[in-house]
């Protein structure tokens, strides 16, 4: 429905500035002209060679959104060999950056310099006027273009790290800010994608010349990526009974002081840890199914002591896993109480238990 009044004449005008993407997509065709189709599509830029049978079918799609002077591309493709002769790079008069990572799928790659895979998850950097040939699997891709007069004062740095896998504590916090930007760009407006623009060239510049301006001018993009990939590992990670402040520092690849402040503001990382475990344990305890063991699903969150569970949960909430569960079973809204320190007390371990 769609709302009326101001609110919904500002939500008109948001939507009608969002860009629309440059889409193209060969699923339509029939299986024996996907490849053609394709690789026409990609000729102005590179040679395609599929490494299966074209006629069995090469279904693939591409998406790239325009953020400003940047542009974004998605990619979900068959098995193929990319091949950038000379003279192509000559007839494309293209020489942007490019920062590649593959969200499924690896990628072999042949340069002048180089012979390397990378992995997915792993970023690399390329420049479109380099020659090239590469082998990928089947693939979901995610490309950045960085024009070069953009970034001029990096283009020491950035030809430097052409051929090597961007795999350091930055170049991890790197892909992981751009896999967050594939997810949000469709939702970005006029004014959102500028400030995306400044924190995209802080944080490239932040993760290929890591010099103490760079950083500083990176910091807070920097702390929110860093937070937020935490975060999925300790999703991951739930149900380790070993899930300390040390084990999560070396999973994240950081030190335990960045793990702290990381989390200052979310009450701690051990009082993350534990809202994260009794939050999942809510989720199955309302599952429709219903007939899972309470201790069961404690040791799936990692609570291997099933009264200590119990007690963490009620504190947390302010009622019993089992009258949870059985008010959200007879479909009984539950207001669960989040106030941890809703109280005073003067036992030591149940103050420490709510850090």
């Amino acid at each position: 429905m769609r709302r009326g009044g101001e609110d919904g004449d500002r939500e008109d005008k948001a939507a009608g500035r969002r860009r629309q993407p440059l889409t193209f997509s060969n699923l339509h065709l029939p299986a024996c002209q996907q490849f053609e189709a394709w690789q026409e599509s990609s000729t102005s830029t590179l040679e395609v060679a599929p490494l299966a049978d074209p006629a069995a079918g090469f279904p693939a799609e591409r998406t790239l959104w325009g953020l400003g002077p940047l542009a974004l591309m998605t990619i979900r493709a068959p098995a193929a060999r990319l091949v950038r002769t000379a003279a192509a790079a000559r007839r494309s008069s293209l020489d942007h950056w490019m920062i590649n990572i593959a969200l499924r799928g690896e990628r072999r790659m042949r340069t002048d310099a180089a012979c390397l895979t990378i992995p997915a998850g792993v970023a690399s950097i390329a420049s479109m006027n380099d020659v090239m040939e590469s082998d990928r699997s089947d693939i979901d891709w995610l490309c950045l273009f960085l024009p070069r007069d953009l970034a001029p004062q990096l283009a020491t740095a950035l030809s430097a790290s052409r051929g090597a896998p961007l795999d350091s504590s930055m170049g991890r916090i790197l892909a992981s800010f751009l896999v967050q930007l594939a997810a949000e760009v469709p939702s970005l407006d006029e004014a959102e994608q500028a400030r995306v623009v400044e924190s995209t060239r802080a944080i490239v510049a932040a993760s290929i010349s890591p010099s103490a301006e760079a950083m500083a001018a990176a910091q807070t993009q920097i702390d929110l990526v860093q937070l937020s990939r935490v975060k999925v590992i300790i999703r991951q990670h739930l149900r380790s009974a070993i899930l300390t402040a040390d084990r999560l520092s070396r999973l994240a690849g950081i030190s335990r002081s960045q793990l702290y402040r990381l989390f200052e503001h979310q009450g701690g990382v051990a009082r993350y840890i534990q809202s994260e475990r009794l939050r999942a344990a809510c989720r199955a305890l309302a599952a429709p199914e219903g007939d899972r063991d309470i201790s069961a699903i404690a040791e799936d969150v990692g609570f291997f002591d099933p009264s200590a569970f119990s007690r963490s949960f009620r504190r947390e909430f302010g009622v019993s896993p089992r009258e949870f569960r059985a008010a959200a079973m007879a479909g009984q809204a539950v207001v669960l109480r989040r106030d941890a320190m809703r109280t005073a007390t003067n036992d030591l371990a149940d103050f420490l238990g709510r850090l």
